[in-house]
């Protein structure tokens, strides 16, 4: 046993405090309930009965778009990821499935002159690789995504994470994918689960000391009760919103995209959503976890796919870590 277990304990304890702290600082639930009152708005969603299910969806269907990545080697340059997006609608016989797979590596010439101008820009190798990587899995979400929205016009289409990351690392794409959701009436919904962003913080506590410190998840832990959601109220927030919904019992919420084109379907999509979540799960739509689940790629079937495919020799050469083979 090492000999600073003692140590390590220590600072975890201290690292408890500090976190305890941090969190009291915002205020009891109730506090934080009254200075989110001040600037936003909050209401409740509530179970639709079938009929107006049915009434929702006129008969069409309910979509859903995920993506995954497993990447596998040793270090950079000698690193594989492989990519795969579905797009899933229900419907008869299953609904409807649309893949699309993608193969990343910095070995392959066709990568090298993208890396190459992440690296002038100041990048080191593996946030550039990081970069080309969102930029990858989001424009093949985006395609599957339109590929759907053309071929099946569901109702609505959720996307596993917030609109921004398709804005940033596949604008093009993103611009198309909003313009045919709105062209086809399809009402397009952006869930965020891990909320990494400050900007709920910085807006009720202004540029104080909390604002620099805390995160939103924080700030929403336990603000919301269940089938509650909060809408901060903030000028000129362009062509798309952000809304808080906390669709279970857990005390954790979740993030909405939409745009504000479809700001009146919102209400009812957001019901619906309450409607099919599992009411003592964490709180996301159980079909963007139906298609997490057929998406995910495991580390596993990436190394049976590649010792499929390489060449043992070339395998060993390139990509097998040398401690793979540590013995102990």
């Amino acid at each position: 046993m090492p000999s600073d277990r003692g140590l390590l304990l220590s600072e975890l304890e201290e690292l408890n405090r500090h976190l305890r702290r941090r969190y009291r600082a915002g205020g009891t639930i109730l506090e934080r309930r009254g200075r989110a009152r001040e600037r936003g708005v909050f209401a409740s969603l509530r179970r639709l009965s079938g009929k107006e299910i049915r009434d929702f969806f006129q008969e069409r269907t309910l979509g859903g778009v995920d993506g995954s990545l497993v990447t596998t080697g040793a270090s950079y340059p000698y690193v594989v990821t492989l990519f795969r997006a579905l797009a899933r609608t229900t419907g008869n016989g299953g609904g409807r499935r649309i893949w699309a797979e993608e193969l990343f590596s910095p070995l392959l010439p066709r990568f090298q002159e993208s890396l190459q101008a992440k690296l002038e820009q100041g990048l080191g190798a593996e946030e550039a690789m990081a970069h080309l990587r969102w930029g990858i899995l989001a424009q093949l979400e985006a395609r599957v995504c339109a590929e759907a929205l053309a071929k099946e016009r569901p109702r609505l289409m959720l996307l596993d994470g917030g609109f921004a990351r398709l804005e940033k690392h596949a604008p093009q794409m993103w611009g198309s994918l909003k313009a045919a959701a709105l062209d086809r009436d399809v009402v397009i919904l952006g869930v965020t689960e891990e909320i990494a962003s400050r900007s709920l913080a910085k807006a009720l506590w202004g540029d104080g000391l909390l604002a620099e410190a805390a995160a939103d998840r924080e700030v929403l832990f336990g603000l919301l009760q269940p089938g509650e959601t909060y809408l901060l109220e903030e000028e000129g927030t362009g062509e798309k919103g952000r809304i808080y919904v906390r669709f279970a019992g857990h005390p954790q919420v979740v993030a909405v995209d939409y745009l504000t084109a479809q700001e009146k379907e919102l209400a009812q999509a957001l019901n619906f959503l309450y409607t099919i979540t599992p009411a003592h799960g964490r709180g996301f739509p159980l079909w963007l976890d139906v298609v997490d689940n057929e998406v995910r790629l495991t580390g596993e079937y990436v190394e049976a796919l590649l010792a499929a495919s390489l060449e043992p020799a070339m395998a060993e050469v390139f990509l097998r870590p040398l401690r793979a083979n540590r013995e102990l």
